[in-house]
């Protein structure tokens, strides 16, 4: 069984950083889902983003 979740996050996360200079975009989306999930999911940490998810695994108590 693996420990990882593959979670989604919102797609206009992906339009609003269409709206930065091209080399920043992905700091500015890999920004705007950790303060997502930190948010909405804190048990969680994202460990790496795919496409449309994030791979995540439980924190370490």
């Amino acid at each position: 069984m693996s420990d990882l979740f593959k979670t989604a996050y919102p797609y206009c996360f992906i339009t609003m950083a269409r709206s930065v200079a091209p080399d920043m975009r992905k700091k500015v989306l890999a920004m705007y889902i950790s303060t997502y999930m930190a948010k909405y999911e804190p048990h969680l940490e994202v460990v790496k983003i795919e496409g449309k998810y994030a791979i995540c695994r439980l924190k370490s108590k």
